[in-house]
């Protein structure tokens, strides 16, 4: 536990994306019969933020319910644009919570960042092409912790996969998730997780540094990795795969970042 834990707090400067954000979705608490409402995160976890007008292009799905009939597209509503609801009433149950952020070009040069590839940004020093994955657990109703849905591959790009469901699992046991690139076992990826009030990041703090890790490990040949939640409440657990661009005079890296957020201890069981 000592060396995941050290290994985390090694890895806390470790940089995001690009661009500097990362992206995650959670849902309240929901009983079965009631509408489901979440949000969609989209910066320094485990803050929420509105999204920027110029950014919302990057979103061009909205965030999607997965249930065993098929997905179900949320509408935005609410105070603030990054809080969705579903259209109707969900029945209880397990469900997966997924949001997709396009594949955008982002170079970098003496003047920062910007939404271009080399063919564009002539002087860029460099050049990924991002693509960003979210996805929840969502236990609906007090006594939901099917793991039938949830351990099956949605087929993002990169994808982590809780082969249980966390309501299952209890402080200090592991939950064993599983990370897929093209639908292939990842092996050798680092894979790291924190906890919602594990540490505070200064509001004056504009850095693009990872927030302090709670957990760190690897992934075996099979791309399993075995998380263990040191305390109750809300988790994330982020994995970054970078991989040469098809064509490197127009970007060198293919670069994905996939989350998976779930709830340890929560008041539904």
């Amino acid at each position: 536990m000592f060396r995941h834990l050290l290994s985390a707090v090694l890895l806390a400067g470790l940089s995001v994306a690009a661009h500097g954000h990362e992206v995650w979705v959670n849902a309240a608490h929901t009983h079965g019969g009631e509408v489901l409402k979440a949000e969609l995160g989209y910066g320094h976890y485990p803050e929420l933020e509105p999204i920027a007008a110029d950014r919302l292009s990057l979103f061009p799905k909205p965030l999607q319910l997965l249930t065993p009939q098929g997905k179900i597209d949320l509408v935005r509503r609410g105070q603030h644009n990054y809080q969705f609801e579903t259209p109707r009433a969900v029945a209880d149950g397990s469900y997966l919570l997924l949001a997709q952020y396009r594949p955008t070009f982002w170079s970098r040069n003496a003047a920062g960042w910007q939404r271009q590839n080399l063919t564009q940004m002539k002087d860029a020093t460099y050049c990924e092409q991002t693509s960003m994955f979210g996805k929840a657990v969502v236990n609906v109703g007090h006594e939901s912790a099917s793991k039938e849905l949830i351990s099956r591959p949605v087929g993002d790009l990169l994808e982590i996969v809780p082969l249980e469901n966390p309501a299952n699992v209890r402080v200090g046991e592991v939950l064993p998730v599983r990370v897929l690139f093209r639908g292939e076992p990842l092996p050798d990826a680092t894979v790291v997780a924190t906890f919602d009030g594990f540490s505070h990041r200064d509001p004056a703090d504009k850095s693009h540094r990872l927030e302090p890790q709670a957990f760190s490990d690897t992934t075996r040949a099979d791309g399993t990795v075995g998380i263990i939640p040191l305390r109750q409440g809300s988790w994330k657990v982020r994995v970054v795969h970078k991989t040469d661009f098809s064509d490197q005079a127009v970007c060198g890296q293919l670069a994905a970042y996939a989350t998976l957020t779930f709830e340890i201890g929560s008041s539904h069981h």
